[in-house]
């Protein structure tokens, strides 16, 4: 199921977003600290992002950088202003596609189909970006984990995380370095996120029926081994 994240700072126009979008089988999340969007955005980890422009602290032009320099996340801004102007300065500071206020729910859905196909489902690149170990395959252009008769929809980060650990396979993977590569900026990182995100990671490998598992090695990092039969 992809996640939504919603920036928007009227209740009422952020319910019906997430009424509407929740009909059509997507996991809605809504801001709930217009000052810590980032560190929302990197708990939720969210597929794709809706904006507004005026929001309280700083505006969606602010949020839509900070986004964009963590993650390739489709951001979706939806404002009342109609000005060619800010169509382009939301453009030039990250988002993807820009809705006018008042808009239509079908409009919306359709944006947001559009964009979800053409980053991560039929319509993403053709040129396939898969790695596959044991009875395992990665795809990176469709965020997805498989075996033969199961698969599993990744998260941004859980995808980054899966991506260092099959290109290093065999190899230890440092912590320091999976740090690093996902997370730009490490202030916001709390000492357990790594450990959490790894725990997800290896339920998905579980639920997929992989050969493969994520081994901790104390003092170093993280392996993936093939678990022996």
């Amino acid at each position: 199921m992809y996640k939504i994240y919603i920036i928007e700072d009227d209740p009422n126009i952020s319910k019906i977003i997430v009424e509407h979008l929740t009909k059509y089988q997507f996991e809605c999340y809504t801001v709930q600290q217009f000052n810590h969007i980032v560190e929302e955005f990197q708990a939720i980890q969210p597929h794709l992002v809706v904006m507004d422009i005026n929001l309280p602290t700083y505006d969606g032009y602010f949020w839509s950088r900070k986004i964009r320099q963590l993650s390739k996340c489709p951001i979706i801004i939806v404002s009342a202003r109609v000005n060619d102007i800010d169509q382009v300065h939301g453009i030039e500071n990250g988002a993807d596609d820009f809705i006018t206020k008042p808009f239509s729910l079908d409009v919306l859905m359709a944006k947001v189909n559009g964009l979800i196909r053409r980053t991560y489902g039929e319509y993403a690149s053709s040129e396939s970006n898969s790695i596959s170990i044991a009875n395992t395959t990665l795809n990176s252009d469709t965020v997805r984990l498989y075996t033969e008769k199961h698969e599993s929809l990744l998260t941004l980060k859980e995808m980054q995380l899966s991506k260092l650990l099959f290109e290093a396979y065999p190899n230890v993977v440092p912590r320091q370095k999976l740090l690093s590569a996902i997370w730009d900026d490490e202030s916001f990182v709390e000492e357990n996120t790594l450990s959490v995100n790894i725990g997800r990671l290896r339920k998905k490998f579980e639920t997929i029926q992989s050969r493969l598992e994520i081994k901790t090695i104390r003092g170093l990092g993280y392996q993936l081994v093939e678990a022996e039969e």
